[in-house]
């Protein structure tokens, strides 16, 4: 009786090797299917980072834009068209339309001065021009009519102290000195860098005694 009692013992405990290796074989088919399944999710990483990295880089090439070649500056009209000033056209006081980087003469003076340097006097039939820009026109032509009187009395003055040789005689036919000592005497009244140039078209001098 004893030995019929312990037979069935033991096949009670024979089908319990066949669980632990059905379990064991689940978790493998577990771990299986996990590392099957990474390479798919590293490529679906790697595109996603792709698309990502051409998307910033798209973005960053579009906000660059080429400088320009030739910068200029731009004057905006009375229409609000803005125009580059190098050669473009602006507006005056008047509101009139001026030509940038244009210049025109304007006169200074054009009197008689006296010259008794040698002993002798002369007196000089002058006419002074100065060249300034267009956009400066209004107002050195206001400035020469507010110092008229100054303006005119400073040319004297040069002319009287100087020697006539230099008054369009053999030292200086040119009259560069005449036209540097007037230029200097522009720049303190008129304003520094307002004038270009001074011109003397004429400068002729007769005996007067």
């Amino acid at each position: 009786m004893a030995e019929e009692a312990k037979k069935p013992e033991k096949k009670a405990e024979a089908p319990a090797a066949p669980a632990e290796k059905k379990g064991e074989h689940k978790e493998k088919e577990k771990g299986g299917g996990l590392l099957s399944k990474m390479p798919v999710l590293l490529g679906g990483a790697m595109i996603i980072e792709a698309v990502v990295l051409f998307a910033g880089f798209k973005f960053l090439g579009s906000g660059a834009h080429p400088a320009s070649a030739a910068p200029t500056d731009l004057v905006t009209t009375d229409k609000g068209d803005a125009k580059a000033e190098g050669g473009g056209e602006g507006k005056d006081g008047e509101g009139k339309p001026v030509r940038k980087g244009k210049t025109v003469e304007v006169e200074v003076v054009a009197f008689k001065a006296p010259n008794k340097m040698t002993g002798r006097t002369y007196l000089y039939d002058v006419k002074i021009k100065a060249i300034v820009k267009t956009e400066f026109e209004d107002r050195v032509k206001q400035s020469l009519s507010d110092n008229e009187g100054l303006i005119k009395d400073r040319i004297r003055t040069i002319i009287a102290e100087s020697d006539p040789e230099k008054l369009g005689g053999a030292k200086e036919p040119g009259l560069e000195t005449l036209r540097r000592q007037v230029k200097h005497q522009l720049d303190d009244i008129v304003g520094n860098g307002m004038v270009e140039e001074v011109i003397v078209p004429s400068c002729i001098g007769f005996r007067a005694d």
